[in-house]
């Protein structure tokens, strides 16, 4: 055979080998759910003429059509939720109608993402005693600081029973947490069996002091919008999101203020507590700030690390809501492999440790299986959930919806057949639990005096084997 004729062999042997392999890596591929990389999402055709019910229809269609792995109970519970809603004449029912139907999908992430309703003029934030006022219009200033005892004659933890009917999967908490924002809408206390008379409702209160008293509150004229993964941030110093501004808040920038709380306006805080030789990192998303690279945050982070030769490391994950946890890991395996041996990373989570937030907390367990306490309360999700979300919006009243297409396993973790999201099942691994080792919240009083429990627990526990208990910071 002459060396022409060699060289041509060889090269389609080459050639065939090739096809083969690259066939055989396409059918792992496909095996492994890679289409889901490419799916798109279908938009259904919008009416000519759109109204509030027109678009009811439309979010059937839409949801049908996008929403991923409904079961047939589901779809029927669905349809019957829309079926049975009456015309809704106000955007404030579109809201209230498309929460319900998609709290049957059982799935946290699958919810409204853009909020517009007509609410009270005053906010709630849960603390582990009670439902207080954080946030009013100036002409209820008054009323900044008190526990609510009745909303509309019910009390809030009774009402908090009907939370599954307008919020499908998550925790406990986080029920809890998005009734904050519902509990200020009367037609959605109406629906869960409060006393509502004409957008009015009386709230029973108590002050710091035991006094008792009662205020009748009208719903603002103008529906104004929400987000169920930002509406955390009425609860912080003079914050004015969502059409707040000019509002009074409980707890002001003016004042001394625990870390959790400093800085509110920016995601990521990074301090050092010298006297208990820790370094603090909080990250209240899964993306970078404005000014900020993730990297160059991580750089930060480890520098300070560095300079004060620190044995402990706090991350605050309370209020990390999500985003894109492949951008965040690296400061997770970073701030994990710091740890010295004689150390311990503390991890703090909450209600809104939700969705990439969770992701990325729970492979600290991964990385630091021997020096990880987590010390708060019950996260916002199950381990396992569907995310990776299609934002349509309804077209008359602009309320954007979130639904989903993918899902994240770390209970079980994704095997290579699983129908996880791919991405998942090369960067994730399972873990056993999130619930913390240490269990604490805020207080009605701690919150009030402007005191973080959480973070003043932490100190403690550090300082366990020493008498030393004081400088604990505010």
């Amino acid at each position: 055979m002459s060396r022409q004729r060699r060289i041509k062999t060889i090269l389609i042997k080459c050639l065939i080998a090739y096809g083969i392999f690259t066939f055989l890596l396409g059918i792992a591929f496909v095996s492994a759910g890679g289409m889901q990389l490419f799916s798109s999402s279908t938009t259904p055709p919008v009416p000519e003429s759109t109204t509030l019910a027109s678009d009811l229809e439309y979010l059937r269609e839409v949801v049908l059509l996008n929403e991923k792995d409904i079961t047939p109970e589901q779809r029927a519970a669905f349809n019957e939720v829309l079926g049975n809603a009456p015309e809704p004449q106000s955007v404030t029912d579109v809201t209230l109608t498309a929460m319900r139907a998609l709290a049957v999908f059982d799935n946290a992430h699958t919810t409204v993402l853009e909020t517009w309703m007509h609410h009270l003029p005053v906010r709630f934030h849960w603390t582990s005693n009670g439902l207080i006022i954080v946030k009013a219009r100036s002409a209820y200033a008054d009323l900044l600081g008190q526990k609510v005892i009745l909303l509309g004659g019910k009390p809030p933890n009774t009402l908090l029973n009907a939370m599954t009917g307008f919020v499908g999967g998550g925790t406990d908490s986080w029920r809890r947490y998005r009734s904050e924002s519902l509990f200020s809408v009367p037609a959605a206390l109406a629906q869960m069996g409060a006393m509502v008379n004409n957008a009015s409702v009386e709230l029973a209160l108590e002050s710091p002091d035991g006094q008792r008293s009662t205020a009748t509150l009208q719903a603002d004229e103008d529906p104004m919008p929400g987000d169920p993964f930002w509406d955390f941030r009425h609860a912080f110093p003079g914050n004015d999101s969502f059409g707040t501004a000019g509002w009074e808040t409980l707890l002001s920038d003016d004042q001394p203020l625990p870390l959790y709380l400093q800085q509110s306006d920016r995601l990521h805080v990074v301090g050092s507590l010298p006297d208990f030789n820790a370094v603090y990192l909080r990250m209240n998303a899964s993306f970078a700030d404005s000014d900020e690279t993730l990297d160059q945050l991580e750089q930060r982070v480890l520098n300070l690390i560095d300079d004060t030769a620190a044995d402990n490391i706090i991350v605050d994950f309370r209020f990390n809501r999500g985003g894109d946890y492949t951008q965040v890991l690296p400061i997770v395996r970073a701030t994990a492999e710091a740890v010295p041996e004689q150390g311990e990373l503390y991890l703090l989570v909450g209600a809104n440790t939700f969705s990439a937030g969770i992701i990325a907390a729970s492979q600290y367990q991964r990385y630091l299986p021997d020096n990880l306490t987590i010390v708060g309360s019950e996260i916002g999700d199950q381990l396992r959930f569907r995310a990776e979300g299609f934002y349509p919006t309804l077209p008359a009243s602009g309320i954007q919806l979130y639904l989903t297409k993918a899902w994240t396993d770390l209970a079980n973790g994704c095997g290579w057949f699983d129908d996880c999201w791919p991405v998942n099942k090369l960067l994730l691994r399972q873990v056993d639990s999130l619930s913390p080792d240490i269990y604490v919240e805020n207080t009605w009083a701690s919150y009030r005096a402007a005191h973080d429990r959480v973070l003043e627990m932490v100190l403690q526990d550090m300082m366990r084997d020493s008498q030393v208990t004081t400088n604990l910071p505010d």
